[in-house]
């Protein structure tokens, strides 16, 4: 059984290549190298760059996946096979080790947890020749027939949670903030629309760049603004030294605060002493207690013990990534990208956050608003999926 494999069984049966950045032109897989004994799907996480600290969640969630699936019959019959690449850094830099996993090791898949520019750009080269499933909350609107999306976008997201803190909280002023690309911009112009509809209103909006290490200036403005409610779209590390300086200056027992995306790696990072009135709200949490959830973890904890790194919205979407291709796959019969475009935007699975149902339009899941207590989060208000 797979939650008896400990930890050393798990990395020697699922290993994960590295990746090198070689550089590449007009790539295409030559498809009679491929193995006919096993799917070799390519790991597309964060080791590098502002995002990096989901990256070791996401590589031990991806690995479990693998087991997953592989003990239950496999892939298309066929044993899933990892081979990893750095997706942390610019596009520019990405490219190159997606296109070793392509040409050189020649995947038969991509997955991917990392910023939606590295998206658009793998998708633009890549899936035309490879299936792509994009695993985390996103900005929404991708249609590509290559890609299938499997996070939450912004309505789905944020739309029950904004409209519950106006009503409940008084949070009717709102400031927005983010880095400057393009999943935090286009985030943001749905939520202005959520915002005036909830009754509320955008007092102030700002873009940092990433990897900014100063917050000044911005909690200057925050302090002129007034606002209730300071809304986040900032990655990882970016999101520690903000949320750290908020609270050092003062703001955290007067300003509420909000993401999607301050997952548990990261707050953690942020430190209980600067955590006050802090919310998040996602599709997963790993202090809920689901069916689907508490299944995740206890396979989670079998196979990794109590030292692997923490799971968060993030991570667990790498998790379900590699479910979410295995369902398509059974769907299509196929990963031929030409027959799974057919199937790629209305298609369903089971895992952690219970049943996803992926649609044309959106991801279809139930979202929980948390309060963080300083060390994990607490249930505020759950919201089911419409």
């Amino acid at each position: 059984m797979l939650s008896e494999l400990p930890i050393e069984t798990l990395q020697s049966n699922y290993p994960i290549f590295g990746y090198s950045d070689s550089h590449f032109n007009n790539c295409k897989p030559d498809f009679r190298k491929r193995r006919n004994d096993k799917v070799r799907v390519g790991l597309l996480v964060p080791f590098s760059g502002t995002d990096a600290i989901w990256g070791p969640s996401c590589q031990y969630s991806a690995v479990l996946a693998a087991a997953h699936v592989n003990a239950n019959g496999g892939l298309l019959g066929k044993e899933v096979e990892l081979f990893a690449a750095d997706a942390g850094g610019p596009p520019e830099q990405v490219l190159p080790r997606v296109a070793e996993l392509v040409e050189r090791h020649n995947v038969d898949a991509l997955v991917g947890v990392h910023l939606s520019n590295v998206r658009v750009a793998i998708r633009d080269h890549f899936s035309h020749l490879v299936p792509y499933v994009f695993a985390p909350q996103y900005e929404g609107g991708e249609s590509s027939l290559g890609v299938a999306t499997i996070g939450e976008t912004p309505k789905e997201q944020y739309g029950d949670a904004i409209r519950w803190m106006i009503k409940h909280m008084g949070a009717r002023r709102w400031f927005l903030l983010g880095n400057d690309y393009v999943w935090p911009r286009l985030t943001h112009k749905v939520l202005k629309d959520l915002v005036k509809d909830a009754g509320g209103e955008v007092v102030a909006e700002r873009y940092l760049p990433l990897s900014c290490n100063d917050h000044g200036v911005t909690l200057g403005e925050i302090g002129m603004a007034k606002p209730d409610i300071v809304f986040q779209s900032l990655v990882g590390a970016d999101s520690i030294t903000f949320n750290r300086e908020f609270a050092e200056a003062g703001l955290s027992d007067q300003v509420i605060r909000l993401s999607g995306a301050i997952e548990e790696n990261t707050l953690m990072g942020i430190s209980e002493e600067c955590s006050q009135n802090l919310y998040c709200v996602a599709g997963y949490f790993n202090t809920l207690k689901t069916d689907g959830n508490l299944s995740f973890l206890s396979e989670y904890g079998k196979a990794f013990g109590d030292t692997a790194p923490i799971q968060g919205s993030l991570s667990q979407s790498c998790y379900e990534s590699i479910l979410a291709l295995n369902a398509l796959a059974q769907k299509a019969s196929s990963l031929d990208p030409q027959r799974l475009m057919f199937v790629n935007k209305d298609f369903s699975y089971l895992g952690a956050r219970g049943r996803v149902q992926v649609r044309p339009n959106g991801t279809s899941m139930d979202s929980f608003l948390m309060r963080s207590d300083g060390h994990e989060y607490e249930l505020v208000k759950a919201f089911s999926a419409k």
